[in-house]
């Protein structure tokens, strides 16, 4: 499964380039975090954790959601903990679609989730945001869902546009989804870098939702 940014940032270091295919943050992060996990590799934390991730981590995970979102989850059955949200997604879409079937993207996307579709052996279907705002037309989304569909990905806050889906986009995907059977993997790695005030909303938070959305964020994506 090839990166084009991966493969980009390759290229600009060899012919020393300006990149600009790949984004790589102007600090190191929190060094509170930075010392936390040197504290635990010499406390002796450096083997392999629980396949669905350490408890206390998943434990964390679980109060964040409730803490922001009034989601409960329970850690013990609706937590994993994955190697990047990269590997998330793609798990989330290889367990969610088979061979033959129709994933559905909002497009501009992530080039991840074309090879992760590959990847499971079926199409991936782009739906378009339209500017100036990048907005959804939820009928536009509902053209294009066959008896093949079978998972729209939606990424909100939105990479690489910066737009945040209002309530009625959010909406009329999940009344899609709803309608068809489908499952949503939502990918809400920028769920606390939004502009301009607008605020981010899961859509696992809206009615019957919960039950066929796999929510995907990610530790190193956050707000100063």
């Amino acid at each position: 499964m090839t990166n084009i940014f991966t493969e980009m940032s390759a290229l600009a270091a060899r012919h020393g380039a300006i990149n600009l295919g790949q984004g790589f943050p102007d600090e190191d992060g929190p060094r509170t975090m930075i010392e936390t996990a040197v504290a635990a590799m010499r406390d002796g934390h450096n083997q392999y954790p629980p396949v669905p991730g350490v408890a206390e981590l998943r434990a964390a995970i679980a109060a964040h959601q409730e803490r922001f979102y009034a989601l409960a989850f329970d850690p013990e059955e609706n937590v994993v903990v994955t190697a990047g949200a990269s590997e998330a997604i793609t798990a989330a879409i290889l367990s969610a679609v088979s061979v033959g079937d129709e994933v559905v993207a909002l497009e501009p996307f992530y080039d991840l989730y074309g090879a992760a579709v590959r990847m499971a052996g079926a199409t991936l279907i782009p739906v378009r945001l339209r500017g100036p705002l990048h907005t959804l037309d939820p009928a536009e989304l509902e053209s294009v869902i066959t008896p093949r569909t079978k998972a729209i990905i939606v990424n909100s806050p939105h990479n690489p546009t910066g737009a945040v889906l209002d309530l009625g986009a959010l909406h009329g995907i999940a009344e899609v989804a709803t309608k068809h059977d489908l499952t949503v993997i939502s990918d809400e790695v920028y769920e606390h870098i939004t502009f301009d005030g607008r605020p981010h909303l899961p859509i696992a938070t809206l009615p019957g939702m919960w039950e066929r959305t796999v929510t995907i964020s990610s530790a190193g994506r956050r707000s100063p």
